[in-house]
């Protein structure tokens, strides 16, 4: 995985929050923490795209 990133759209749900804490955080909208280890989190974000209701996550 080499790049992470929401589209426009986020809903603030908390689901990837509650998913992969380590990579995202939610307040206003969902956010990729700067420290986030991609490669060492990639089934959580992975599991944290499938979860998302309104489809923003994405990765590359």
């Amino acid at each position: 995985m080499k790049k992470l990133f929401i589209e426009p759209g986020c809903i603030s749900c908390g689901a990837c929050q509650f998913t992969a804490p380590e990579v995202f955080e939610v307040t206003d909208r969902s956010r990729i923490k700067p420290d986030a280890d991609l490669k060492k989190n990639e089934a959580v974000i992975e599991a944290a795209v499938r979860g998302c209701p309104v489809s923003v996550i994405k990765y590359e």
